[in-house]
């Protein structure tokens, strides 16, 4: 026996399924069962949804401003071998990029300290990210991994503080040490 059920929708989410429907050239009970196939796959593996669908967009905008995905450790012994030139030029061209990144994340899913964690998450996957809230908007965010030297925890620095600031967070305190960063950050 079939379970099928007619479910409300609001007007609004059907009218943007049938745009992209179109624009993909599907008809949409096909585009909606295929959507719904997919969050349901992925939903086997992680439960929350919305995280792997962020995640997948804050990818595609990674990989879009050039970003690769190499093995980290190949990765930080590169870093931690360039000459001072080079590693300026990484630290310049981090500080652009974690700007430029942070205005499209502000524009795209709004100034929330969930997507800073989720950002830097992303960017910075093999790092523990923790957030506690201190009350009135503030929060207290500890950016740490064992696997980090000196020169890796000054681009984790430099990424926060742009991102943050590119974001519209602002930053009370930011400091840390090798292989952690701490900051005080107030979302206004």
């Amino acid at each position: 026996m079939s379970a099928r059920r007619f479910i409300p929708i609001s007007e609004s989410v059907i009218a943007l399924a049938i745009k992209i429907a179109e624009r993909e050239g599907i008809p949409l009970r096909e585009f909606i069962e295929r959507v719904l196939n997919e969050v349901l796959k992925s939903m086997q593996y992680r439960s929350n949804v919305t995280e792997v669908l962020a995640l997948s967009d804050l990818m595609d905008d990674l990989r879009r401003m050039g970003g690769a995905l190499l093995p980290s450790d190949i990765v930080y012994r590169l870093i931690d071998s360039m000459n001072e030139d080079l590693y300026n030029e990484l630290l310049n061209t981090m500080r652009r990029l974690a700007s430029w990144y942070g205005m499209l994340v502000r524009v795209k899913r709004g100034t929330t300290i969930e997507a800073l964690k989720l950002v830097l998450s992303m960017w910075f996957p093999d790092t523990n990210v923790n957030i506690a809230g201190e009350g009135n908007k503030v929060f207290r965010v500890i950016v740490s991994s064992p696997k980090y030297s000196e020169r890796l925890t000054k681009v984790l620095e430099i990424v926060v503080r742009e991102l943050c600031e590119s974001m519209g967070l602002k930053i009370k305190e930011l400091g840390g040490e090798v292989g952690i960063i701490k900051a005080v950050i107030e979302v206004i």
